[in-house]
């Protein structure tokens, strides 16, 4: 959870910046004073009814001896932009927070930095969480999983026991990892799949279609 009192910037602007800022403002009770882009991508002064900086200048405008960042966007390139950002802004000095939903169940204490944590999240004791990871609504890590740097584990997620995955990886909707099984740094495991087995670097893993039934209702079921 954030906790620390310096002032709070999120980087980022869009979908996810905006669902950061809700769960810090509403939930949480800390205000983001000012949101941050890169400056190519700074077409306005203000975002959100707040100040909008350029990363160029934040050192200047938003000195890290008073202010805390929150990694407030995603990132394409599996991740590697996040990364980058994420690396800059620790070169400059800047605290980057974690983000907790009070909802969410955090039993471990070894966790990075600038991790955002959504609603119902459950992290059981004895997992392990790098930095710079988003967890979606309700993933489920239990005992002594380890979760590297930089991944994006969607909604419903859901990982067995002693389970590791890599950095930069993406886990979609409802995928099941089964227990003991390593999925190794930029994997992408496609919404729904079961993922039984280790998975190599860069692997792409989809489960089967859903498909039509021809000359069937919805009658003929229920």
């Amino acid at each position: 959870m954030v906790q620390r009192m310096k002032k709070l910037l999120v980087f980022g602007t869009g979908d996810f910046a905006d669902v950061v800022s809700y769960v810090l403002e509403a939930k949480l009770g800390r205000p983001v004073e000012a949101y941050v882009v890169h400056g190519q991508y700074r077409s306005a002064d203000r975002y959100a009814g707040r100040p909008l900086g350029a990363l160029e200048d934040m050192c200047r405008e938003y000195p890290p001896q008073e202010y805390a960042v929150v990694p407030g966007m995603i990132g394409k390139k599996m991740f590697d932009q996040r990364a980058a950002v994420f690396a800059q802004l620790f070169d400059w000095g800047y605290e980057l927070e974690n983000v907790i939903d009070p909802s969410a169940q955090v039993d471990t204490e070894e966790i990075g930095r600038g991790n955002i944590i959504l609603a119902n999240v459950c992290v059981e004791a004895h997992c392990r969480i790098g930095d710079g990871n988003i967890l979606w609504q309700n993933a489920v890590l239990p005992h002594h999983n380890v979760i590297g740097s930089f991944n994006n584990l969607a909604p419903s997620v859901s990982l067995s026991g002693y389970s590791r995955v890599g950095n930069h990886c993406f886990l979609g909707n409802h995928v099941c990892v089964k227990n003991r099984v390593e999925i190794a740094d930029y994997a992408y495991i496609g919404a729904g799949a079961y993922i039984s087995r280790n998975v190599e670097k860069g692997a792409v893993m989809v489960p089967p279609r859903s498909y039509k039934l021809e000359g069937k209702t919805g009658y003929d079921f229920l």
